[in-house]
């Protein structure tokens, strides 16, 4: 920052002192002392053009260095010029001053032209024809009223007339390459601005004085302060920090073709007749051949510019329908397999549908889903997984047919639409065969793994069905193909559709019994087995279905977990017990202690839902209920199979809610696993605590010792015989529940509080 304020010194000392000279110019007497300040100014542009060069280094340093030369020519043309005026006192035109004026002008256009080429990325044909355009007719203009009149002057020397002439073709030299640097898109800086303005200044003042001479004759005055001005410009621009940026390429293909840019080339065409209009009305000679000239340049100009225009716009359709296949086709297609995605193939579905419901042929659809794809991402990485499914669809295209469809669905799911099937057998022999080569080991990130596949199958003969309800039989299919041990085939038949049928009955019921109140909670005591004291009560969910009694939950709990209904679920338990045991607290029917607690069974599919913490603390809030009196029991898969659970169990117990891991024993946990559990609690399943077999009771002795090593308190479910209790009592098990001690009923007050383990009958 300090090396860009010092930078920005240099130029604003120079802009600001120059243009204080300009103010006091014609102040200065006529003759030498004007010219001395005069060659002074000029020659300190020269300066800081090298200057600037030094300081900022920019890319094309020869194209500053051109200026710098030219610049130099001027003030030596305007020395010796001065010189024949001030000092010999002669005609100064034509003299040897004209030869380093008119060197200027080539030596300038060079400088441009580095500049120009520089900040070009592209050659832009419009771009050329535009300044052509432009050039041509200020060229004529300047040719009629500045180079016309001095070429037919008969009465002057060849000499005089020929160097009268050159000016104003210098001057549209110049022009021509500021024109082209001006429609070049690039950066438009300081630099750049002041830059422009000192050549436009240049460029007026030369036809100010062209005109002058032609008509009054010259003499010093404001035009002077023009070429000045032209001078501090040019050194300013380049003592700007900016004009580094001259050089660099521009980021924009081309400028845009804005109103202003069509004003003025529409002025431009119109120049040729006008200038003959005016010609004619003043009763001026008319410049014929010049105008017709220039309108021939003109118009083939604009002829070739709109066949660019035309050609930009074939080029550009081209490029749109380009873009727009691209976009339908990844619209439709997955990124990674480049298979058709899911709403596109739900779109084939249908439509291969519609073909068999004309034709009357069998249509088949396989819905396949990977087996130990998980495994997969888990063990070698998302790369990896990515190449197993790409090379999963490339083992599917080629047992299909040509015609055939394969997409992915999402994730680990593909589908297979096959249409004008024979029979059902070559469906299924389709299915085994993918089987087969899904199975067989494949290259994932350099590494050798092996997955396999469970599909489904669904045949449809009439067109009775759409997409949507195809899909869905060949994934009822595929579900129970996993279920029934992974890599086989099943097909979807009428059991399967009664299953369905009967499960969307089910939900259903679920769905419409919540806000009917057909739910209820039963309650069943946690003691403590050392002092038989009560510990508090697990809620327990009932549906009291319409004509069909009391439902428990293993008969609906799991149709709910297929679906966001278990969240649903989860929420009502959470309120209802939360506030019937704040009621019964305040009652005194719950019991006397001060730290009863009620446990509530959360699902996975709940815990990992971003509802769940939210879910709680209402409940909390609304029942006024203290955190610490809330247990949430979660069953010990959920914390593998939901990762998405973790960070929300670390919450609900910064929250004060204690968790409990449900069911302990029939998952796959491993007992060292349990000092990672974020939990408080640890409930033994009742099959371990039922169990009979040799070594259950050691195998409950070392969960309750680990769990006790890791800080977890231990209840034992499922307590039913009286032998257990002394068992369990001799393992040092903390607490324990069942029907030994209490069947679940809908209240707590009637519960015995202290209940006595050793004396129940």
């Amino acid at each position: 920052m300090p090396i860009e304020l010092g930078m920005d010194r240099y130029w604003k000392a120079y802009l600001g002192s120059g243009l204080l000279i300009i103010a006091v110019y014609l102040f200065f007497p006529e003759g030498i002392p004007r010219d001395v300040v005069y060659g002074v100014l000029g020659l300190s542009s020269v300066v800081a053009i090298a200057v600037g060069i030094r300081l900022h280094r920019p890319l094309r340093a020869r194209a500053w260095w051109a200026m710098a030369f030219g610049q130099l020519l001027w003030v030596a043309a305007d020395t010796l010029f001065s010189w024949y005026e001030d000092v010999a006192h002669t005609d100064a035109f034509p003299s040897p001053a004209d030869v380093p004026y008119l060197m200027a002008y080539p030596v300038m256009s060079v400088g441009f032209v580095i500049l120009l080429r520089a900040r070009q990325r592209r050659r832009d044909l419009a771009e050329v024809i535009d300044s052509g355009v432009l050039t041509a007719s200020l060229a004529l203009v300047s040719w009629v009223v500045l180079a016309a009149p001095i070429a037919r002057a008969t009465d002057l020397p060849l000499l005089e007339r020929f160097v009268g002439v050159a000016y104003p073709a210098a001057d549209i030299l110049l022009l021509a390459v500021l024109m082209r640097l001006v429609i070049v898109p690039g950066a438009r800086t300081p630099a750049f601005r002041m830059l422009v303005g000192a050549a436009s200044a240049l460029l007026v003042a030369d036809a100010g004085y062209a005109v002058l001479i032609a008509s009054t004759g010259y003499e010093s005055s404001a035009l002077d302060l023009l070429w000045l001005s032209s001078y501090v410009l040019w050194g300013t621009a380049a003592l700007h920090p900016s004009m580094r940026q001259l050089s660099e390429p521009s980021e924009q293909n081309a400028v845009p073709f804005t109103r202003l840019r069509l004003a003025l080339l529409t002025v431009a065409v119109l120049l040729a007749p006008v200038t003959l209009i005016v010609q004619l009305l003043s009763g001026i000679s008319p410049s014929v051949w010049a105008v017709a000239l220039a309108s021939i340049v003109l118009f083939s100009l604009v002829v070739i510019r709109m066949n660019a225009a035309i050609q930009q716009v074939v080029v550009s359709t081209a490029q749109r329908e380009r873009l727009q296949d691209d976009l339908a086709h990844q619209a439709a297609h997955d990124s990674l397999t480049e298979l058709a995605n899911r709403g596109r193939a739900l779109e084939l579905i249908e439509a291969g549908l519609h073909r068999g419901q004309r034709s009357g042929g069998l249509v088949g659809l396989l819905f396949i889903d990977l087996d130990h794809f998980k495994a997969v991402n888990d063990t070698h990485g998302h790369r990896a997984g990515d190449d197993v499914l790409r090379e999963t669809a490339v083992r599917m295209k080629r047992l299909i047919r040509a015609g055939d469809t394969v997409g992915r669905l999402g994730g680990d799911e593909f589908v297979v639409l096959i249409e004008s099937l024979a029979s059902e057998r070559d469906l299924i022999d389709l299915a085994e065969r993918l089987v087969a080569s899904i199975s067989a080991p494949m290259d994932a990130a350099g590494q050798s793994v092996v997955i396999g596949a469970s599909i489904g199958v669904a045949i449809n003969r009439d067109g009775g069905t759409d997409a949507a309800g195809f899909l869905h039989e060949a994934d009822a299919a595929a579900y129970r193909a996993k279920a029934s041990g992974r890599g086989r085939v099943e097909v979807f038949d009428e059991s399967l559709r009664r299953q369905l049928h009967d499960r969307a009955e089910l939900e259903q019921a679920i769905r419409d019994g919540l806000p009917a109140g057909e739910f209820l909670l039963y309650y069943q005591p946690v003691v403590d087995m050392a002092t038989a004291a009560l510990q508090g009560y697990e809620a327990l969910l009932r549906w009291e279905r319409p004509g069909h009694g009391l439902v428990m939950p293993d008969a609906f709990i799991p149709t709910a977990e297929q679906s966001t209904l278990i969240c649903h679920l989860g929420r009502w338990v959470l309120d209802e017990a939360t506030r019937q045991f704040a009621h019964w607290l305040a009652e005194g029917e719950a019991g006397a202690e001060d730290d009863l607690t009620v446990a509530v069974n959360i699902s996975g599919r709940h815990l990992a839902s971003a509802s769940i913490v939210p879910d709680v603390k209402n409940a909390l809030l609304t029942a006024h209920l203290r955190p610490e009196r809330l247990v949430l029991e979660i069953t010990e898969t959920v914390l593998l199979d939901e990762p998405a659970a973790a960070p929300h169990l670390r919450a609900l117990r910064e929250l004060g809610v204690k968790i409990s891991i449900d069911d302990f024993g029939t998952g796959y946990t491993s007992i060292g696993q349990l000092q990672y559990l974020n939990a408080d609690t640890l409930k033994i399943d009742r099959s371990l605590v039922a169990s009979s077999r040799p070594g259950a009771a050691e195998l409950v002795e070392l969960v309750v010792r680990a769990a006790h090593a890791f800080g977890l308190n231990v209840i034992a479910e499922g307590v039913e015989r009286e032998d257990q209790v002394p068992a369990l009592q001799r393992v040092g098990c903390d607490s324990a529940q069942g029907y030994w001690f209490a069947r679940p009923q809908a209240t707590m007050g009637a519960h015995p509080s202290p209940v006595d383990p050793s004396s129940r009958q």
